[in-house]
């Protein structure tokens, strides 16, 4: 069942490589609407789930921890670390953006959500990226030099 206003978070996974360059980690989604693009791991956030941040806000970190996990089963060891780096508040659509490092090496493991997983250097990214995805690497970028 489809609720308004919606209301959604997810997580630009980031890292340096041993030569100091960034990469982000996109997976290619198997579902509409955005089949076919190299996107994040998000979705929409569950008041059971995920509860409320400050007040009757929804706990957009969460949702954006959550989201990650089931998409791609990539843990949130530090929550502290998340950067905001994208909002869009309209009154039937809210959503957020985070930013998260990642250290170390991990095995990811995509889910139903998408076709493959693949780190991409932040002036290397796919033709077919999601073009909100390119506004947040730009964010990310000015953030983390």
């Amino acid at each position: 069942m489809n609720r308004l206003p919606y209301h959604g978070a997810g997580i630009l996974v980031w890292r340096k490589t041993a030569f100091g360059k960034t990469e982000v980690l996109l997976g290619l989604r198997k579902h509409h609407p955005q089949a076919g693009m190299w996107s994040i791991p998000g979705g929409g956030w569950d008041e059971r789930k995920d509860g409320f941040g400050e007040g009757t806000t929804p706990d957009y970190r969460a949702t954006a921890i959550r989201e990650t996990w089931e998409e791609i089963r990539l843990s949130v060891e530090d929550p502290d670390l998340l950067t905001p780096l994208w909002r869009k508040d309209l009154p039937f659509y809210h959503f957020r953006v985070y930013g998260y490092p990642m250290t170390g090496t991990r095995d990811l493991v995509r889910h139903e959500e998408f076709s493959r997983l693949e780190w991409f250097p932040v002036d290397g990214l796919p033709k077919n990226t999601a073009s909100f995805v390119r506004s947040q690497v730009s964010t990310l970028m000015k953030r983390h030099r």
